[in-house]
């Protein structure tokens, strides 16, 4: 199994008041301490690659890719998606990595409606054509560039429920673009990876381990919570915590050839974020695999 971390375990985007951001090199540095040789990029890395790589090579860390939230599903908005995900890109590569982890934009709407969602308000069949040529559009970009971009399940964007997410796949082109499988986001918006393994279990490329916290997951249903209150109330919890069945997932992903990354993130903690991290690390290699 490939294992890496990711920035968001210290410093979450979604909710940069969350804690103080802790400084890159402290950052990588507790990376190294939970047990960890490869890391995504994430917030409050410089945005120079060559300094990311050279702090990275100190410590015999690598990159593996980036997350970038891109609005493709409205045509109008193509040239600046391009823009914000080849910045993102040239920065990766330039870095060490391969693979573009591109989220659908989502809204102030969506992010109010986190796992609890109004399906009936969701993108319009032009949009999911514009969403699925975008990203194979985008995929054209990056190829000269050997990299990939997958689309990542993310609650509070219009990939989000289970329904959605089976569109996505059946819409893009699996030639072009692959499946981020974030199974906490799929079980938060009311999915389960299980469900959707055996029929699209090929087109995952890379995955990002989450745990859902049941308890915290049902108040934000019944108290209308947004995305980011539950991620301030610790949606996510240690894996092996919540309601995801990550044994299963990942013996299922195991014994069907999946040879990509498997980031290991908790996007809040009231824990150290080294010590939350140090615990998911070891939590996925117990697994019995057979």
């Amino acid at each position: 199994m490939k294992i890496a971390t990711a920035p968001c375990n210290w410093n979450n985007g979604d909710i940069p008041d969350f804690r103080p951001y802790t400084e890159a090199g402290q950052m990588m540095d507790e990376m190294v301490e939970a047990g960890y040789s490869a890391t995504e990029w994430g917030p409050g890395m410089p945005d120079d690659p060559d300094v990311v790589r050279a702090e990275m090579s100190k410590r015999d860390l690598d990159m593996v890719g980036a997350f970038v939230r891109l609005g493709y599903r409205d045509r109008e908005a193509w040239d600046e998606a391009d823009e914000a995900a080849l910045s993102v890109a040239r920065r990766v590569k330039a870095a060490g990595g391969d693979i573009l982890v591109a989220a659908e934009l989502g809204d102030d709407r969506r992010d109010a409606e986190g796992g609890h969602v109004d399906e009936s308000r969701g993108l319009t069949d032009e949009q999911w054509t514009n969403l699925a040529e975008g990203l194979s559009h985008l995929a054209d970009l990056l190829e000269p560039m050997g990299m990939r971009v997958v689309l990542h399940n993310h609650v509070g964007t219009y990939v989000e429920t289970a329904a959605e997410t089976k569109r996505f796949l059946d819409e893009t082109d699996p030639a072009k673009v692959g499946w981020c499988l974030d199974v906490g986001h799929l079980k938060y918006g009311g999915g389960d990876a299980m469900d959707f393994l055996p029929t699209y279990g090929d087109r995952v490329e890379h995955v990002h381990l989450k745990d859902v916290d049941p308890q915290v997951l049902q108040r934000a249903k019944d108290e209308n919570w947004s995305f980011s209150k539950a991620l301030y109330e610790i949606i996510f919890p240690e894996l092996g915590q919540g309601l995801v069945d990550i044994p299963e997932i990942v013996r299922w992903l195991e014994k069907n050839g999946y040879d990509g990354w498997y980031v290991l993130e908790q996007d809040t903690t009231h824990k150290h974020p080294k010590d939350a991290a140090r615990i998911n690390r070891e939590y996925i290699e117990s697994i019995d695999l057979t």
